[in-house]
Parts: C-alpha cells; sequence; structure tokens
C-alpha cells in the first residue's frame, strides 16, 4: 500500500490542475466509449470501498481503455484547463471502467483542491492499497491532507511514513503552506524530521518501517472478539517478516505453507521511539471459522522486541477464550470465557460445530506503558464475576 505525488516546487501541492468538463458524452467524442456500451464495474458510490475496489480489480482487465480514455481525459481537464471539479467526475468515471492507482491519487490530487478533505484522505489510501509508485509521495500528500484537516497524530504519522519510504525534499517538508498546522503543533517537529532523513538509507531499519508500516492506526474502541476475525479479509502479513512475528518461526515449513495465516490488524500506539502493533494468527487446519488469537506487541525504534501479550483468542482449546476491549488511553481490558461447542472442536474442528455456552471466568486490565510494555492492573471493584 503506498502514497503521494509532488507537485513541483512552488506550486500548492492540491492545486495542480483543474478541469474543464467536456460537454454530454457523445458517439463521436473520442475521449467517451459509445453509446449503449456498459462500462461499470462498480458504482459512483462505491468508489471508497476499499475491499470492494480490490476486489474488483481482477477482473476488470477488459475496461483498461475505456478507463485510461476517461483518466486521460480526465488529467487533461484538470492539469490543462485548471478545472479540478470536472476532473474529479472524470476520474471518477475512469475508477468505474476498472479502478486504477494513478486514477485514485489523481481523483485525491483534485479533491483535496476542492477542500473534499475526507474524500481526498480516502482516494489516497486507495491509491495506496493498489501500489501507487513511488509510495513516499501518496504518503506525503496523505500528510498534507490530515495536517489541513487539523489531524495532528495522522499527519505525524504519514509525514515521517514518506520521509522513511524515500521522500527527501526538505523544501516542501519545512515550507509547504497544507504542512503549516503540523509544523506549529507537532512536538519537536525539526528534531523527528531529522532523524527520520538519517535513518531512511539503513536496510535494517528500512525492513522494519516496510514493516510497522503496514499496520494502519486503530480505530478505538477496538474489540477483538471472535465477529472480529470476518473483518481480517485477506490483509496477510508476508513470511518476509518472519524476524516480527515469533509465531511464523514457531512453524514448521509445512505449516507454514497451509497451517497458519497472518493478519495485519492496526497500530495500537507510536511514537518517535516505540511502535505497538496488533497482529492475528489463524489456525486453518482445524477448519471452517477457526477463531484467530491476537497479540499485542512492542518494538523500539529499529525492531527489537520490547514487549508481547497475547490479547484475544487462545493457543490451546482447553484454555480460557480470551476477548480484548482496547480504549484510546491505553487501557486493555481482557475477558477469559470458557466456551463449550456441540463436538469437541479438538477432534472436529469448528466447521458445523455450534457454540452453545459461554461464561465468563475473570476480566484482566492492562496499560500500555509509555516505554512500550504491558502492565497488569489490579482488577477494579466488581471485575472479577
Amino acid at each position: 500500500m503506498r502514497y503521494v505525488l509532488m507537485l513541483a516546487a512552488g506550486i500548492s501541492l492540491f492545486a495542480c490542475n483543474a478541469p474543464g468538463t467536456p460537454d454530454a458524452t457523445k458517439k463521436t467524442d473520442p475521449q467517451h466509449p459509445e453509446k449503449g456500451q456498459s462500462t461499470a464495474v462498480i458504482s459512483e458510490d462505491q468508489i471508497f470501498d476499499q475491499q470492494l475496489v480490490l476486489r474488483a480489480v481482477s477482473g476488470t482487465e477488459g475496461k483498461r481503455r475505456i478507463s485510461d480514455k476517461y483518466f486521460l481525459k480526465g488529467v487533461d481537464v484538470y492539469r490543462n484547463q485548471k478545472n479540478p471539479e470536472e476532473g474529479a467526475k472524470l476520474f471518477k468515471q475512469s475508477i468505474m471502467a476498472q479502478p486504477q492507482a494513478r486514477a485514485y491519487f489523481e481523483l485525491g490530487n483534485a479533491l483535496a483542491e476542492l477542500n473534499d478533505l475526507a474524500d481526498a484522505a480516502h482516494a489516497y489510501q486507495i491509491a495506496e492499497a493498489l501500489d501507487y509508485k513511488p509510495t513516499s509521495k501518496v504518503l506525503f500528500n496523505l500528510a498534507c491532507v490530515y495536517s489541513r484537516a487539523e489531524n495532528e497524530q495522522a499527519a505525524r504519522y504519514y509525514l515521517i511514513s514518506a520521509i522513511e519510504f524515500g521522500y527527501s525534499n526538505q523544501k516542501n517538508i519545512f515550507e509547504d503552506k497544507d504542512l503549516e498546522f503540523l509544523r506549529n503543533n507537532m512536538y519537536n517537529f525539526k528534531s523527528a524530521v531529522t532523524a527520520a532523513l538519517s535513518g531512511a538509507t539503513d536496510p535494517d531499519k528500512l525492513q522494519w518501517n516496510l514493516f510497522w508500516h503496514e499496520f494502519k492506526p486503530v480505530v478505538y474502541p477496538l474489540v477483538l472478539d471472535e465477529k472480529y476475525g470476518q473483518k481480517l479479509g485477506e490483509d496477510y502479513i508476508s513470511y518476509e517478516y518472519e524476524r516480527f512475528v515469533a509465531e511464523m518461526r514457531d512453524n514448521d515449513q509445512f505449516s507454514r505453507e497451509v497451517g497458519f495465516e497472518f493478519y495485519h490488524v492496526g497500530l495500537a500506539k507510536a511514537s518517535d521511539s516505540i511502535k505497538t502493533i496488533i497482529y492475528a494468527v489463524r489456525n486453518v487446519i482445524m477448519g471452517g471459522d477457526t477463531p484467530p488469537e491476537y497479540y499485542i506487541v512492542s518494538f523500539d525504534h529499529v525492531g527489537k522486541l520490547i514487549d508481547k501479550l497475547q490479547i484475544g483468542g487462545h493457543k490451546k482449546l482447553a484454555e480460557p477464550f480470551r476477548v480484548a476491549t482496547l480504549t484510546e488511553n491505553g487501557n486493555i481490558e481482557i475477558g477469559m470465557f470458557k466456551q463449550v461447542y456441540e463436538k469437541d472442536p479438538e477432534k472436529e474442528g469448528y466447521e458445523d460445530n455450534d457454540l452453545v455456552d459461554v461464561k465468563l471466568l475473570e476480566k484482566q486490565l492492562y496499560s500500555i506503558t509509555d516505554d512500550g510494555h504491558f502492565v497488569r492492573k489490579e482488577n477494579l471493584l466488581g471485575m472479577n464475576l
């Protein structure tokens, strides 16, 4: 997943080029498909549905020529005719014919210029998911959008990410007006940027940065229960990152290939020196809709393990089943449950095996400390049931 395009130095990031929209579609217009030709693979109200878009991409190769026509017309209208509103319409037409990273990127630029910051961010994020290159440009534009929206946390995340992925235009970093809010409000802006610039060429740190940047900031409150496993989709963690995921190293070659799947859940907490992530592990050997295990893990600035805690699911069926609730203040509440299935999952798996009884055994409360450790708190009065 990657990020956004910078305009030439001195030009406002999103004041790129507006388009003058064409008249109603005509059969003779070479920029439009012929009348009666069905082109849409997704509808306009589905354009920002990332999962649907990713599924649609693989089945739309035949629409590439139509999509390209709308895209090129959009670029002309937006950049040459200086009409972002009509350019955005054409980029959407291109996307509906066949989603492409470059169309989402330019749609993000046009929407940002129109001050539609929320949809601009969505467009850039899908451009990243579709592997827009260079990644650093998408990340930088996301930083600009979030800075304009006065979201310091997200703007900081994407700016440092952009630098760590190779964005090095210091003039834009320190002078671009879109980053003014971030520069004025981010603690130690200059030193954080300098540190990111100095570490961008270290191979080991680059692998760590590639890994943790795949985890998007968590939306709180986060509840990791059995239903959450259905949301994981195909957001897999590659085995190239086994250095950071111990469960990958615990399995033999057979299990690596067919036994376990690993998923990104999110970035729970981040500072310049510590990153706390959450990932999921699913045992697919069991069959059926096996509930994943969830782990929260803290690393230092180069990817060295600080602390780790299992907060969801269970590794062994005899263990209590954990359900975690995380809040933005760093609290983690873990409910420990005894589950009874119609048939023994150890022997029968989870397929066609109904859960017939659940009993809460206890609740545990943890907090994430500033140095990345997970410290158990004394249970509050009435929490043990």
